[in-house]
């Protein structure tokens, strides 16, 4: 019974006798209704399901909005089944309504799963539906999971490997028609890597149909200055290939202010402070594209290629400042004029190679991955500063350049094999090799060197070099009221670094394991249990390393840092849900070496320097309580408070003493969603962010919160999609970080375009009855480019 295969065929008619062609079919495992595979009618309305292992299973069958009920099939030979009928009295209507419901939270036991397929969310973008994900907050185009950075999006687990900016691109300019769900993995599981925080996994509907199908965008962006995005994607799927394309293009001027205040010290008194203003307009093009081809060879082997892209043209910035020098008792302040002019521009391709084999009917396989990815980036500076007496009159001037550039290229190989171990459990284990390879560049020239303090990197070339060999295992079963998850990961590297200037490489190596451990405990239908124990790792981003002196004005400087060591995060999560619309959460974190940009002043030289480190430890721990509810037929909510103490320990540059900072802070996301009209044609979505003060680094940042509003209406038979929306609605989005110990005491203000107005429009042709392949590939090194 073991190594048999069996068919299942049948065929689907309407009432009236009239076969259906190309009407979709789906079989699902009884046990737990998972999916097992999905097939389409041909012209005679006759399907046929091959090579299938005896079990019990699911058959349901549906075309244009209507189903069957579920056929249960104890499958033990060839088995031909009686003809399915669906009902042609609704099929002849010459208009269909469907009835958006409220999208389902289900808590899986090493994840959240957020379902919108058939929702009014499903009519959006897969940005906006990010927006309105469980745990996930976005706020001035940053995305956390409750207040994580770090956070890695997948599309059916393979990672999106682009920069953040250009995530927001691809997603933006992608439907969510074609989502089935959205999965947020807090603490992801020994099959992924090592490397980073929490993943946001998108998964895609299976394609049954062949066809093809497509769409054209538009949306306008009207903040300060105008912006534009416009794009398509296209999809094809026939006997055998399947191909997606998708490109989009986006023009980009924005503007950002910035306020620094610095109280220099002499002995404990404040000697001068010193206020900058400034405002930087950026304005840049970008061009995102990718493709994927997917080729079964036969029944139980399948050849996959794809490649993603991101081109950013020659794009320029602006920056203009105001630093005004006030010493203490003195009435009239000097101070001094920066302008910046930059250009910039980059370029991210990747290409994988995939091939997946099935080893037996029952659901083992074996699948070979490889991929390449180039990145390059170039950016020019120049700075022009004029220095101003108490009277206002310029008594000095000084100009210099900065020409820096990166190139890193990366390789990785990997080796996968799952098999089911009985009806109730899996086992899942890989390999994986790494090679990351990055040169850095940089050349300065003009500085007045009778400037205290002055010292910067005036030619440089830094070489970094990093070997990563990877292997886990994985097992997962389930009861009846019971579900365990478990893995071990081992992860080795070897770092090479090589800095011009130090004539000599720092080489470092290090083994280390990552366990996890996922339980949930159902007793009852109300009631569900949790736990999960996790260790992971970030390692610091090539750029971080590099240790360039870079002046980004006369008075303040960002620095790399060649001694960066990676970090470990430990993390434990409880949960307990009721109904499946309240959740309790208690979660412990402990992060050893975490990595952080900070911010010191120096008061000797009167200068503001910007250094990664390493800061010695962050600890955290608090509760989650989550409520999502249908408030009416028309409306649902779903609420999420998070208060927990965060601490964080680092080292002061200038004394190099040990200092600790903790807080309680206090996360709140708030989102509503409506469905009005009678056929649920217009959807609105109003939405609330609170952050209350918390610590970063040696920084305590303030309190900040969006409020969001958007309406979606479909349009031309559901073909098209007219959306509009508002952010930051009453521009209350401002971040205010502040250092006050010792002899740091110094402020800044980060102020973005945040109020943003938006108008979009999306229109599909094509057989909208197929869905979409896009997704991407998991290749974490690339998110540290």
């Amino acid at each position: 019974m073991w190594g048999q295969e069996f068919q299942i065929s049948g065929e689907v008619r309407q009432t009236n006798g009239q076969n259906i062609a190309f009407a979709n079919l789906v079989l699902l495992h009884a046990s737990d209704s998972s999916f097992v595979t999905g097939t389409a009618s041909d012209e005679n309305g006759f399907f046929a399901f091959n090579n299938i292992a005896p079990n019990a299973y699911f058959l349901q069958a549906s075309y244009i909005g209507n189903s069957s009920p579920f056929r249960r099939i104890e499958l033990t030979s060839n088995t031909s089944l009686e003809t399915i009928f669906l009902d042609n009295e609704i099929q002849e209507l010459h208009e269909v309504v469907v009835v958006s419901n409220k999208p389902t939270v289900v808590k899986k036991v090493d994840r959240l799963v957020f379902n919108i397929e058939n929702t009014a969310l499903s009519e959006s973008d897969i940005w906006e539906v990010l927006k309105n994900t469980p745990s996930v907050f976005v706020m001035n185009e940053k995305i956390t999971v409750k207040g994580e950075s770090g956070v890695q999006i997948y599309i059916n687990d393979k990672r999106v490997q682009l920069p953040q900016s250009d995530v927001l691109q691809l997603l933006s300019g992608t439907g969510a028609s074609a989502v089935q769900a959205i999965e947020v993995i807090s603490a992801p599981p020994a099959k992924y890597d090592a490397e980073g925080g929490a993943i946001i996994n998108i998964k895609m509907k299976k394609n049954l149909v062949s066809g093809y199908n497509g769409a054209v965008f538009n949306r306008y962006e009207q903040g300060v200055f105008p912006q534009q995005m416009l794009g398509t994607n296209h999809y094809f799927k026939g006997k055998k290939l399947e191909t997606s394309f998708n490109y989009s293009f986006g023009q980009e001027k924005f503007l950002t202010r910035y306020t620094d205040v610095t109280y220099f010290m002499d002995q404990g008194n404040v000697r001068e402070t010193w206020t900058s203003y400034l405002e930087s307009i950026d304005k840049r093009k970008k061009h995102t594209a990718s493709v994927f081809l997917d080729y079964p060879l036969d029944d139980n082997n399948t050849l996959a290629f794809s490649s993603i892209a991101s081109l950013r043209p020659l794009g320029n910035a602006r920056d203009f400042s105001d630093t005004r020098i006030q010493e203490q008792d003195t009435p009239n302040g000097s101070g001094f004029y920066t302008n910046i002019d930059s250009e910039s521009e980059g370029v991210n391709t990747a290409f994988y190679l995939d091939y997946i084999r099935k080893l037996n009917p029952e659901g083992a396989r074996l699948s070979f991955n490889s991929h390449l990815t180039y990145y390059q980036y170039e950016r020019e500076q120049l700075l022009s500063t004029d220095f101003y007496d108490n009277n206002r009159r310029v008594a000095n001037e000084n100009d210099f350049s900065t020409t820096n550039d990166q190139q890193t290229n990366l390789y990785s190989l990997q080796t996968d094999y799952q098999s089911p171990i009985g009806e109730k459990s899996t086992l899942e284990t890989g390999l994986k090799y790494a090679l990351i390879n990055s040169e850095s560049r940089i050349d300065q020239v003009g500085f007045d060197r009778d400037q205290p303090g002055i010292d910067p990197t005036e030619k440089g070339v830094f070489l970094y070099d990093e070997h990563i060999w990877a292997a886990y295992a994985s097992f997962q079963t389930q009861g009846e009221k019971w579900s365990l998850k478990s893995g071990l990961r081992a992860e080795y590297t070897e770092t090479t670094s090589n800095f011009s200037q130090l004539n000599k490489k720092v080489k470092k190596d290090y083994l280390e394991l990552f366990p996890s451990l996922y339980l949930r405990f159902a007793p009852h239908d109300n009631h569900q249990w949790g736990l999960s124990v996790k260790r992971s790792i970030a390692r610091p981003s090539y750029d971080k390393v590099n240790p360039f002196q870079v002046f980004q004005s006369n008075n303040s400087v960002v620095e790399g840092n060649m001694d960066l060591q990676p970090s470990f995060k430990h993390s434990a999560i409880f949960s307990y849900t009721y109904q499946s619309d309240y959740t309790f959460e208690l979660f412990y974190r402990y992060h050893t070496n975490i990595i952080r940009l900070l911010t010191f002043q120096d008061n000797e030289y009167e200068l503001l320097r910007f250094r990664t480190s390493n800061v010695d430890r962050e600890l955290a721990y608090g509760s989650d309580f989550i409520y999502n509810k249908g408030v009416a037929k028309f409306w649902d909510t779903y609420f999420l408070a998070s208060y927990f103490y965060s601490a964080e320990r680092f080292v002061d540059l200038d004394s190099q003493q040990k200092i600790d900072q903790g807080l309680w802070t206090l996360l709140v996301k708030w989102n509503n969603n409506f469905s009005l009209l009678k056929d649920k044609s217009l959807s609105g979505n109003i939405n609330f962010m609170y952050v209350s003060p918390i610590i970063r680094g040696n920084s305590r940042q303030e309190k900040y919160n969006e409020w969001e509003i958007s309406l979606k209406k479909t349009v031309f038979g559901k073909r098209g999609i007219l959306s509009m929306g508002l952010t930051d609605v009453f521009k209350q989005f401002n971040l205010r970080n502040t250092r006050k110990y010792g002899n740091q005491y110094n402020t800044s203000v980060y102020r973005p375009d945040g109020r943003i107005f938006s108008l979009g429009f999306r229109y599909k042709f094509g057989n909208l009855g197929i869905k979409d392949n896009y997704r991407s590939k998991n290749v974490e090194e690339r998110n540290r480019l």
